[in-house]
């Protein structure tokens, strides 16, 4: 019997963990399919570099949204699409070749961050 309640205690952080991450998805049609691309002129979205875990620099939100600002790029407004789950937290900002959220003064040197209308990164 002991055996078993440890077995449950072992189990049950991970089940925790398991229902928050569940909790927090949205419907594919959400995040896929939208009436109109708001960024056309983009060729490649990056999908989810957030897979269940937002990273020791991002927290998890709902609805982070698909514009995060980048070392390249700060959008002055953004689609309200969901996007991925998480937000890069106050001082860092998305790496997109590394796929994480970085301090900006970690930035690829000779990145000159270009203000624009609309950059999305996230599909």
């Amino acid at each position: 019997m002991a055996r078993v309640l440890f077995s449950l205690c072992l189990l049950l952080p991970a089940v925790l963990f398991m229902k928050m991450v569940m909790a927090t998805s949205f419907d594919e049609e959400v995040v896929l399919h939208h009436e109109k691309d708001p960024d056309p002129d983009r060729e490649k979205y990056i999908w989810n570099p957030f897979p269940g875990f937002c990273g020791v620099n991002a927290t998890m939100q709902r609805c982070a949204g698909v514009c995060p600002e980048t070392c390249a790029f700060k959008s002055l407004k953004c689609a309200t699409y969901c996007g991925v789950n998480c937000v890069c937290k106050p001082g860092y900002i998305f790496e997109e070749d590394l796929q994480l959220c970085i301090l900006r003064k970690e930035c690829p040197q000779g990145t000159t961050q270009q203000v624009v209308e609309t950059h999305r990164v996230f599909q």
